[in-house]
């Protein structure tokens, strides 16, 4: 950590209270949020010459940010509230022919499963849960194997919410795109603690980020990256005046129109440019911005690899892949409940989560290899 990251980090995250290893569960806004949502605030209070177009330009703002983090041009970002929203977009959009299948990993985050659930039971397409058994991740060749003939459409994690395995984002869309397959990645349990090169992104076609984890933003807001292949295959099915050209000046709003804003604004949610909202997320966006997702990386993995060398192993089991981790390590306590443990770490002021009767740390760019150093003495008991 170099003095001007560790300087960012104390003016930003001086009000956390606690030994806090728990972004996968929830990410903590920085300070600085505070002064925006109050200043946002004023204006909901008093809306008194709040101008339109300031108004209006909030999301495109944010939109922007966005894009500067992933890399990518504006027009292909679009504003939502969940993860599970950006999906349904894509199936209730996607021109599904008779017997089309979707896929998935069983045991994936219900964001990824419910909305194709749903669209199977409404008859839009078939929907298929492949169970990776003995493996521990999809791979081209168990793709291969595996993938019905139908598939048009494979949705997946990058990183499990509940053992932190990563997925080969090349390898897996190298092979999707030669079978002309579309790519559905939810990367909310890995952007903002690491990074998406721009290779990466280029093979992901639909990509959905809930930003009140590891992008440090506030709970209701995600946000869907497009390719230029999936706006031209996914039709927007809903309409909202924010979307339209039209609504840009408050004078032609009466010119209606079902032409929308270029690229993937036509998929945003309504009323998007929420100012309590999104300056809220503005502040996380700007630390992530001036710190830089690659050295958060670096940092993160540090941290992680440091509670690796030093955890007690006789009492853990360490089930995610040493060869696939990202931010989340999931352990496995041997003699003591996970729960009763969550709960001791809580007492000791220690916050971390259990997921499916496991201990689940995740490591984020507020913590140090200091408050590792009290978590391994919390867990060593």
């Amino acid at each position: 950590m170099t003095p001007d990251f560790q300087d960012l980090i104390k003016t930003e995250y001086h009000h956390l209270d606690t030994y806090y290893f728990n972004t996968a569960y929830f990410g903590p806004s920085p300070y600085s949020a505070k002064q925006r949502v109050s200043r946002a605030l004023h204006k909901e209070l008093d809306p008194s010459y709040h101008n339109y177009n300031t108004w209006m330009g909030v999301s495109e703002r944010v939109r922007i940010q966005l894009a500067g983090i992933i890399d990518c041009h504006p027009d292909h970002v679009m504003h939502s509230t969940s993860t599970s929203d950006i999906i349904n977009i894509v199936a209730n959009g996607y021109n599904f022919k008779d017997g089309d299948v979707v896929a998935a990993i069983d045991r994936d985050y219900p964001s990824n499963i419910l909305p194709w659930m749903l669209a199977e039971k409404n008859g839009k397409c078939k929907f298929e849960l492949m169970n990776l058994k003995d493996e521990v991740l999809p791979t081209p060749d168990w793709l291969a194997k595996n993938l019905p003939k139908k598939t048009k459409i494979f949705n997946s994690s990058f990183v499990a919410f509940d053992t932190g395995k990563k997925i080969n984002i090349q390898e897996i869309g190298t092979f999707l795109r030669e079978r002309d397959i579309l790519f559905c990645l939810d990367v909310t349990q890995a952007l903002g603690g690491t990074d998406i090169t721009r290779e990466e992104l280029s093979y992901i076609d639909v990509m959905a980020c809930s930003s009140y984890k590891w992008m440090l933003g506030p709970y209701g807001h995600a946000f869907g990256y497009f390719s230029e292949k999936a706006q031209s295959l996914i039709s927007h099915n809903t309409a909202n005046w924010i979307v339209s050209p039209k609504s840009k000046v408050v004078s032609h709003l009466l010119d209606y129109t079902t032409d929308t804003l270029p690229g993937a604004r036509k998929y945003d949610r309504g009323q998007a440019s929420n100012m309590l909202t999104m300056s809220c997320l503005e502040a996380g966006l700007e630390v992530l911005t001036e710190l830089s997702l690659p050295k958060i990386r670096m940092h993160n993995g540090e941290v992680r690899d440091y509670f690796l060398e030093n955890y007690p192993k006789k009492k853990f089991e360490l089930i995610t892949p040493e060869n696939a981790m990202a931010n989340i390590l999931s352990l496995k306590a041997s003699g003591i409940d996970a729960h009763h443990l969550e709960r001791e770490l809580k007492f000791r002021n220690v916050d971390v989560s259990v997921r499916q009767g496991n201990l689940r740390l995740s490591f984020h760019l507020f913590n140090t290899k200091e408050q590792v150093d009290t978590l391994l003495k919390t867990i060593d008991i």
